[in-house]
């Protein structure tokens, strides 16, 4: 995992819209994946996102 607790990472809404948040926490989910928890960089908003698909669209952007 390349992300820490401050920074800015991409994440899909439920809109398909790729936004950005600011990392507050990460958690580790029942199947081992690590989730993270962050604020919208735009709108305040809470996310909720798995790091494997953010790490995903930081490759894509």
């Amino acid at each position: 995992m390349k992300y820490k607790v401050g920074d800015i990472v991409p994440y899909r809404n439920t809109r398909s819209n790729i936004k950005h948040a600011k990392i507050i926490s990460f958690e580790t989910v029942d199947n081992g994946k690590i989730w993270f928890w962050g604020i919208d960089t735009v709108t305040g908003a809470k996310v909720w996102y798995p790091v494997h698909q953010s790490e995903k669209l930081d490759l894509q952007t």
